[in-house]
C-alpha cells in the first residue's frame, strides 16, 4: 500500500529544469543549493546499497559517495552568484548558534528513509529559513522545479505559500525529513517492488553543509560544510 507520504514527498521533487536552465555535464543545475544534513557513512552506505536495489526497477538515478549524495535536505534555495559567499556566511551563522542532537530512520516509504522529526530539527531549519531566505534568486525559476498537487489535501495551500514566499514548498509543517533513495517516471511501480532490508539507524549530527543540486533536487557536490554546537549545549 501507498502510504499517505509517499506521493506527496517523491511528486514534490519530480525533476523540471529551472526556467532558461539547462542542465550541463555534470548534472549540476548551477546556483541552485541545499542546505543538508550528511548522514554519517554507515548511514549513507545503507541508502547506496537500497537505491542500487531500486535501480532493476528503471530508477532515475543511483546514489554514490561523489554524485547524487545521500542528504537531508533543510531547505532549498537559488541563489545569485554574487550573493552566495553572503550566503554562506550566513548558513555558517545558523551552524555556530545551532546546537545538533540525534537523528534517527524511522521508516522506508518508498523510494524515500525517512527519518523523525525532532525538536532540535525543526529549530535548525526555521532558523537557517529565517536568516537565509532573503538571498532567494525569485528569477531563478525554482517554482517549475515543484509540484504540490500531490499533497494531502490540507497541506496543499500552506505548501503553494510556502513555494511562493521562500522557493520551496518543504517549510514548517510541509518539512518531512527524509533521504531520497531514487526517482521513478512510473510511480506506480513502487507497488510492485518487495520490501527491502531497512536498518533504523540512529545518529548524531554534528554538522550541516550546502550543496549544489541537479535532476530530482539530487545532490550532486558538497559546497561547504559547517560545525553545529555540541548537542550538550544551549544554542545561544
Amino acid at each position: 500500500m501507498i502510504s499517505r507520504w509517499l506521493l506527496p514527498v517523491e511528486s514534490l521533487e519530480e525533476y523540471t529544469a529551472p526556467t532558461g536552465l539547462i542542465s550541463n555535464e555534470q548534472n549540476l543545475w548551477p546556483n541552485y543549493y541545499d542546505v543538508v544534513v550528511l548522514p554519517p557513512a554507515e548511514v549513507q552506505d545503507h541508502a547506496i546499497t537500497l537505491s542500487r536495489q531500486l535501480e532493476r526497477y528503471n530508477s532515475k538515478f543511483v546514489l554514490g559517495t561523489a554524485r547524487y549524495i545521500p542528504h537531508i535536505s533543510l531547505y532549498h534555495i537559488p541563489v545569485r552568484a554574487e550573493q552566495f559567499d553572503a550566503f554562506s556566511r550566513e548558513v555558517g551563522n545558523v551552524a555556530e548558534n545551532s546546537a545538533g542532537g540525534t537523528l534517527r530512520l524511522v521508516s522506508l516509504e518508498m523510494p524515500v528513509l525517512m527519518t523523525d522529526k525532532p525538536d532540535w530539527l525543526s529549530r535548525l531549519h526555521e532558523a537557517i529559513v529565517a536568516r537565509t531566505c532573503r538571498f532567494l534568486d525569485r528569477d531563478y525559476g525554482a517554482e517549475a522545479t515543484w509540484n504540490v498537487d500531490y499533497l494531502p489535501a490540507a497541506l496543499v495551500a500552506p505548501a503553494a505559500r510556502y513555494l511562493k514566499e521562500f522557493g520551496s514548498p518543504l517549510i514548517n509543517e510541509v518539512f518531512r525529513p527524509h533521504i531520497t533513495l531514487t526517482s521513478f517516471e512510473d510511480k506506480s511501480i513502487t507497488q510492485q517492488i518487495p520490501p527491502l532490508d531497512f536498518t533504523g539507524f540512529s545518529f548524531e549530527v554534528d554538522a550541516i553543509a550546502v550543496c549544489e543540486l541537479g535532476p530530482s533536487h539530487s545532490c550532486q557536490r558538497i559546497v561547504a560544510t559547517y560545525p553545529l554546537i555540541s548537542s550538550e549545549k544551549e544554542a545561544q
